[in-house]
């Protein structure tokens, strides 16, 4: 009995001392958000609202961003259609990761990935009315990956997109404008466009004039 007694007690203090590296990894360090050494800072360069947290995996940081939306009316596109549009009964939902790489020299951390997930689901009618029935559908879902030439330098980014871009239709209609598939954007411009983009490589005044047309302007 005695020396079962031991086994077990020796079995437990040996289980005790394993599992205490355990635990202590699974303890992560958090940075504030608003810590300057990150560079760009995710505060000063998102948009209001975004609620950020930033926690330290080895030599970097990742910060996590959200920001949701919604709305019963406000304006809309106003150079559409030959009346202005409003955007009903909307919302939106973006969420993002920010990678960050310890930069030895500056002591700072610089963004070196971005990763951004978006969706939005909004009404568009003439009418300034949530209510309204006279409406269109527009969607987007998207996926957006940002590398940086220059660490830390917003203008450096090469984004390449994923998805749907436009998605606009009747409730109980045909399709009217669909921009979807891949493409990669620098400094504002769009390249290597894979996929249908009525929009962007058609004639744009066509698909606003689907648009208006279905909405009798």
């Amino acid at each position: 009995m005695r020396k079962f007694v031991i086994t077990v007690v020796t079995g437990l203090l040996l289980a005790a001392v394993i599992a205490v590296p355990a635990i202590a990894t699974q303890a992560i360090a958090t940075i504030d958000p608003t810590d300057p050494r990150l560079v760009p800072n995710p505060i000063e360069s998102s948009d209001e609202g975004t609620a950020w947290t930033c926690r330290v995996t080895g030599p970097e940081v990742q910060c996590a961003g959200t920001l949701t939306l919604s709305w019963r009316l406000q304006d809309g596109p106003g150079d559409w259609c030959a009346a202005p549009l409003y955007s009903a009964n909307g919302t939106f939902a973006r969420t993002q990761t920010r990678y960050y790489a310890y930069d030895a020299a500056s002591g700072r951390n610089l963004e070196y990935k971005r990763l951004v997930h978006l969706y939005s689901n909004e009404s568009l009618t003439p009418v300034p009315d949530p209510t309204s029935v006279n409406v269109v559908t527009a969607r987007l879902n998207m996926t957006w990956i940002s590398t940086f030439q220059t660490l830390g330098d917003l203008d450096s980014r090469v984004t390449r997109k994923q998805g749907t871009d436009t998605f606009i239709k009747p409730p109980n209609g045909a399709l009217l404008v669909l921009d979807v598939g891949q493409k990669t954007t620098v400094l504002g411009d769009d390249f290597n466009f894979k996929g249908r983009w009525d929009i962007a490589l058609g004639d744009p005044a066509a698909g606003f004039g689907r648009i208006c047309g279905a909405l009798g302007l």
